[in-house]
């Protein structure tokens, strides 16, 4: 008697659990219908690393969309759609976001010869030249894996196609025509039984992005840029000094024996203690995008220096703009060359508020 009555109230059950599971499945797609148009504006704009972020969220979006059209909505679709929100939320609030795209815990890496010249091309040109078509490839990556640890290759091989051929458009936008010279080494990368475990269970974060091995096994030097320059009376990273920023991250992750010190500056203008708050913020918002793109807050040394070590130029007011600065440095190269590379991109003259060529 109490089995019958077991089985008729599971009977009785069934469709209410049908129904709340068709009311999440229809909140969930009106959520990323939402959080789509959100983000069309930010595709807009001129700051590629803004269109790469919201291109980004956009497929990760498109994968959630598909379950919805598949009257499903799997673990992989709900951290999909996770991963989307979470990218809109950080633009709207202006915070830092991280390069790193994430694996998903039901998936896995596969094709490290593919994610290898997504590193490759990252680090030469293809966030600004072609922020899309990368963020398209780095996605479907993880969906043609997700899809094989889900359905088998038969299914996922249309995806990892299209990660294929969004490579291929981001090599020609960055002038590598030839994309099989992206050499790669699969000896010098982790393997796919250190990256994934089991397999289908996500990725080792240890060995995850593959950035933190050396593009050049034998460099033993780096050239980097090494100063970001701000407005008057502003502590806010241009799209230009983001750029210089985000090759100092890639190269701290690839390096971790390297630790950065950062030196913050300010124009003769305002008392001594308001320039040293000012010089502290600049640094703070270059820290800040360093830890946000996996940089250990350990590595990181600060110092502000205010209004000392003033910039000479024959125009005081590009002297004043050079003299907003952060420097970067390395504090123990341990063996490595570094060479440091000033650089002018980002310079914001009072006057004009714009960048200026700089002999």
């Amino acid at each position: 008697m109490r089995l019958k009555s077991m089985l008729l109230l599971s009977a009785c059950l069934y469709p209410v659990c049908h129904s709340v599971q068709a009311q999440t499945l229809q909140s969930s797609a009106v959520e990323a219908e939402v959080l789509s148009q959100q983000l069309q504006p930010y595709q807009q704009v001129s700051d590629a690393q803004t269109r790469y972020q919201a291109s980004k969220a956009q497929i990760w979006l498109s994968y959630a969309k598909n379950e919805f059209s598949e009257r499903s909505l799997t673990t992989a679709g709900r951290e999909a759609l996770a991963q989307g929100r979470q990218i809109a939320e950080k633009l709207a609030q202006k915070q830092p976001l991280s390069l790193t795209t994430p694996i998903l815990t039901v998936s896995q890496v596969m094709r490290r010869d593919l994610w290898w010249q997504v590193e490759y091309f990252k680090q030469n040109g293809a966030l600004e030249k072609a922020p899309e078509q990368l963020a398209h490839a780095e996605v479907m990556l993880v969906w043609a894996a997700a899809e094989y640890c889900e359905l088998g290759w038969r299914h996922a091989r249309e995806h990892f196609d299209a990660a294929e051929q969004a490579l291929y458009q981001v090599a020609v936008a960055t002038r590598q025509d030839h994309i099989d010279t992206v050499k790669w080494d699969a000896q010098a990368l982790p393997s796919l039984k250190q990256l994934n475990g089991p397999g289908c269970q996500g990725v080792n974060a240890e060995f995850w992005p593959l950035a933190k091995m050396q593009l050049n096994q034998q460099s033993n030097s780096l050239s980097l840029n090494n100063i970001v320059h701000f407005a008057l009376d502003s502590a806010d990273l241009s799209p230009a000094s983001k750029t210089v920023v985000q090759q100092w991250a890639t190269q701290l992750n690839q390096y971790p024996q390297l630790s950065v010190i950062l030196k913050g500056y300010t124009d003769s203008y305002a008392s001594p203690v308001y320039n040293i708050q000012l010089a502290q913020r600049r640094i703070q918002v270059v820290q800040d995008y360093l830890v946000s793109q996996g940089v250990d807050i350990a590595h990181i040394a600060i110092e502000a220096k205010g209004a000392v070590d003033f910039q000479t130029d024959t125009n005081m007011k590009i002297a004043e703009a050079k003299s907003r600065r952060v420097v970067l440095q390395v504090a123990d190269a341990n063996g490595i060359n570094i060479e440091y590379a000033p650089q002018w991109k980002d310079l914001q003259v009072e006057s004009e508020q714009q960048k200026v060529k700089v002999k």
